[in-house]
């Protein structure tokens, strides 16, 4: 397969901008908690939690049935659990019900998270794998951007008109269905090229780099779940402010993913570490602004460190495995990032709590509290590796090599 076909990358960005759509109503929730008003606050982050937790039940699932059935199938069926998942909710009434249908569409976003990064591993090596990986954070942040955007806006039509956003899917299945070919499932493939069969092993490493964004994600989400009720409680701005707030670190990371691969080119294994401080900068921006320009400052810095962050672990988990095995690192990556953006709430709310009766403001503290200690042992990490950094790999015979 040629790394620069136009088209295949084309397909692999339409899926990415799915990538995160569990976060796509965020703008939404304090709308949609006004509605349900009997409802907690906590039951309302529910929304965006829920999704995760179902997410870390399929990505696994779905690392395995990449090996016997293709990708196309697997992205068209998961879009397709996207679009019902996430648009059926504006015709219900029952918060229960909303849920259950939220639960769906964490099906679809998490075999479009597993399956988009896994295409980018399987027509894309070396420095082009990390200039893709970076290309295709850029377009899940654009998906993020216009969802949360939209999303803002829609909900001062209704509560639930907010679910609407989730028609953007409808562009991505045209495009997978016209652009993607029909990969042989991982397994056949090895079949049909006279290869012995191969166990699918993780490593050390693959479970180091999902370890990592674990523990990330659990303040990671703090954006998300907490910006619009910040906004609202230190009235720094009406609630389409705060639904701006939450989107502009999409943009953030939309930029940052432009020149990705540039920078994990001069900073190597350092990479890392920078993301981890920038989420330092970016929360502790927000945490203490008396404003919400500087709100908006701190979240597109946040995007930055998003996409450092992710692309620096997707990237790494990739390179830890074998070729075969990189469709299951990923999915268990995913799993980690999944888990970590459910317990969140569950960890963020108690320990905001303890710090301060402010539990907004001071769940960024902690955020930024969590980023500086990763960021210290990813540094220390970063240059220990780069002392000791192997040629870079460059074509697929070279990555073989390096893997043996």
């Amino acid at each position: 397969m040629k790394q620069g076909n136009g088209k295949i990358k084309l397909a692999i960005y339409s899926v990415s901008i799915l990538m995160m759509g569990v976060i796509g109503i965020s703008s939404g929730l304090y709308v949609i908690g006004q509605h349900f008003s009997n409802v907690s606050q906590t039951s309302i982050q529910l929304l965006v939690a829920l999704p995760s937790v179902i997410i870390i039940v399929v990505t696994p699932i779905i690392g395995k049935l990449q090996e016997i059935i293709s990708m196309k199938t697997l992205i068209i069926f998961g879009i397709l659990c996207f679009l019902v998942g996430g648009v059926v909710p504006a015709l219900l009434s029952s918060f229960t019900a909303i849920l259950v249908l939220r639960a769906l569409l964490g099906v679809g976003v998490g075999i479009v998270q597993v399956l988009s990064v896994a295409l980018v591993a399987a027509y894309f090596y070396g420095d082009e794998r990390s200039k893709v990986m970076g290309q295709q954070t850029s377009a899940q942040m654009i998906g993020a951007a216009v969802m949360l955007f939209v999303s803002g806006y829609l909900a001062t039509a209704g509560w639930n008109i907010t679910f609407y956003v989730h028609l953007i899917a409808i562009i991505s299945l045209v495009l997978v269905i016209a652009f993607l070919p029909k990969t042989k499932p991982v397994a056949k493939a090895v079949m049909a090229e006279g290869a012995p069969a191969e166990k699918v092993r993780l490593t050390k490493g693959a479970i180091g780099w999902a370890s990592t964004l674990l523990i990330f994600f659990i303040g990671g989400m703090i954006l998300a779940q907490f910006m619009s009720f910040f906004v609202g409680a230190h009235k720094l701005g009406s609630a389409a402010q705060a639904g701006q707030a939450t989107m502009i670190f999409a943009i953030g990371g939309f930029l940052m993913g432009l020149v990705y691969g540039r920078l994990a080119k001069v900073a190597k294994n350092a990479t890392l570490a920078i993301g981890l401080f920038l989420g330092v900068l970016a929360y502790l921006l927000v945490a203490f602004s008396p404003n919400i320009i500087l709100v908006f400052v701190g979240s597109i810095i946040y995007g930055f460190a998003v996409t450092v962050v992710m692309a620096s672990v997707m990237v790494g988990t990739s390179m830890s495995v074998k070729p075969i095995a990189i469709p299951l690192a990923i999915s268990i990556t995913t799993c980690g990032q999944n888990l970590g953006s459910f317990l969140c709430p569950y960890i963020t709310n108690p320990v905001a709590k303890l710090m301060s009766s402010d539990v907004n403001m001071y769940a960024f503290i902690f955020g930024a509290i969590l980023f500086a200690v990763m960021g210290v042992i990813a540094l220390i990490w970063g240059i220990t590796k780069n002392l000791n950094k192997p040629a870079p790999v460059t074509s697929v015979e070279g990555e073989l090599a390096y893997k043996k």
